[in-house]
């Protein structure tokens, strides 16, 4: 069953969606899949800069605060309706 689409606006420049458990961002004009983990770091909070092991790592708030969900609405405005 295919999951509806959730939408994200990241640094408040890159546009990405989750869609049937795979995340893309929207490049060139087409979506491609996220191989740099733009969404996933960002959802979980992800922090390289922090040494491994290290209890902040993971789930810091300034990283999360990154990217946004955005409506399907905003996301066609940004992507000239390519979704």
């Amino acid at each position: 069953m295919n999951e509806k689409a959730k939408y994200y606006l990241i640094l408040n420049a890159i546009i990405g969606k989750k869609e049937n458990g795979r995340y893309f961002l929207f490049r060139n004009g087409e979506w491609n899949p996220d191989t740099e983990n733009m969404i996933m770091d960002r959802l979980v909070g992800y922090d390289p800069y922090e040494p491994p092991g290290s209890p902040y790592g993971f789930g810091n708030g300034s990283v999360m605060d990154e990217m946004e969900e955005i409506p399907s609405e905003k996301a066609a405005e940004l992507t000239g309706g390519i979704l």
